[in-house]
């Protein structure tokens, strides 16, 4: 069996480990290249000409917020300009960052906000945070620590 069909036949509350766990080493891929960022991470958004600070927390709070299932820090909000700066490529990052920022936006959507996003597009990006040759070792062993109990569907 495939990960992802091992991934589908979990119920909707294992597949929400999943994704939280895939996000929480997505976070590591952010992190680390915040961290490494000599001065602090700007751009200038086309529009006005505005320049802004990346809020580098974020990723973390938006993480914190998906696990706790509310906005515990304005999320919604701090997510706006970057994302519309992403969008517009005034903003960006190495792939494998950008993966990992969308990812943790999408579980915050999806678990927060209540939004309709795509449990395999989490999936997707949480594992494009890192080297795509471990995906599906990476899917498979994060079902795995889940737990043996996270097969069928009683656990809606």
């Amino acid at each position: 069996m495939t990960p992802r069909e091992l991934f589908f036949q979990l119920g909707a509350d294992r597949r929400r480990q999943v994704h939280l766990s895939l996000c929480q080493d997505a976070l590591t891929t952010w992190v680390a290249y915040a961290g490494a960022a000599r001065s602090p991470l700007r751009y200038r958004d086309s529009v006005v000409g505005m320049r802004h600070r990346v809020d580098v927390e974020l990723p973390a709070d938006a993480l914190r917020s998906a696990c706790a299932g509310v906005d515990l820090a304005d999320i919604a909000t701090r997510y706006l300009e970057p994302i519309t700066a992403l969008q517009d490529d005034d903003l960006t990052f190495p792939d494998p960052v950008e993966f990992a920022y969308y990812a943790i936006y999408n579980c915050f959507r999806k678990y927060v906000v209540g939004e309709d996003i795509s449990e395999w597009l989490i999936v997707n990006q949480a594992l494009s945070a890192h080297d795509d040759a471990e995906a599906a070792s990476r899917l498979t062993r994060t079902i795995d620590e889940i737990g043996p109990a996270a097969s069928g569907n009683g656990d809606r």
